[in-house]
């Protein structure tokens, strides 16, 4: 199996892992592919301007993957981070991610959204997939409701 880069990673490296003969899926704003040498991992490639939804998901997933941390005694949050799929990489220009590879939901009129967090856009079955364990998580979640997400007054009342 091929290693798969971490992090921020020029545009060309990410470019020369996609298996494009392997197409998964089409969007609105990405298309995703396999990766060259992984069955664990995808790549989605923005085919718009700006690359609005990679850089949503990079930074979620990182803010997720962080509040799963104790930082300076704030209580950890692990439960997010088990419902979302992991990104690996982005390249530098945010055109391509490359994520965690799920699998499509067996029962889509089945799913049950209630554990994953309100400020998620997108709740249509499509946005979510199957870990090998049988697990829910979104793998599509470069919609979110950031003024949900980022008032203090939607959770608590005050600042």
């Amino acid at each position: 199996m091929k290693k798969i880069p971490e992090g921020l990673v020029e545009d060309q490296i990410l470019k020369n892992l996609i298996d494009f003969n392997n197409e998964l899926g089409t969007g609105t704003t990405r298309r995703v592919y396999g990766v060259k040498g992984s069955q664990d991992f995808v790549i989605k490639q923005s085919h718009r301007p700006f690359h609005y939804s990679n850089f949503v998901e990079w930074t979620v997933w990182h803010a997720v993957d962080k509040m799963a941390e104790d930082i300076l005694g704030n209580e950890a949050n692990l439960q997010l981070l088990e419902l979302f799929a992991r990104t690996a990489a982005i390249s530098h220009s945010a055109e391509f991610l490359i994520m965690e590879r799920l699998q499509p939901l067996k029962d889509p009129d089945r799913l049950q959204l209630g554990g994953f967090p309100d400020w998620l856009n997108d709740r249509k079955p499509s946005a979510f997939g199957l870990t090998g364990d049988g697990r829910v998580k979104v793998m599509d979640y470069a919609m979110v409701n950031f003024y949900q997400v980022l008032n203090p007054l939607n959770r608590s009342g005050r600042f």
